[in-house]
């Protein structure tokens, strides 16, 4: 991510947008269009999203070099 400046899980072929980063941030002041992950949720916000996306993106990134194919399923709440 040339913004965040380091590597960042990028989800592919959303429509209306080039990629989508997965990155950690608790709220949406801190997202363009991104998915925040977080441990916990309130009212407007994601909590401890640094603890939530330190293991998933040491999983991605295990999963990659594996060569094992990553993928992402969005629910509604």
């Amino acid at each position: 991510s040339p913004h965040f400046k380091r590597d960042l899980p990028l989800l592919l072929n959303v429509p209306n947008y080039e990629g989508v980063r997965i990155h950690p941030g608790n709220t949406s002041a801190d997202t363009l269009g991104c998915i925040l992950v977080g441990m916990t949720k309130g009212a407007d916000r994601v909590n401890n999203s640094v603890a939530a996306f330190l293991p998933l993106f040491a999983d991605i990134q295990s999963a990659c070099l594996k060569g094992e194919p990553v993928t992402i399923t969005l629910e509604d709440a």
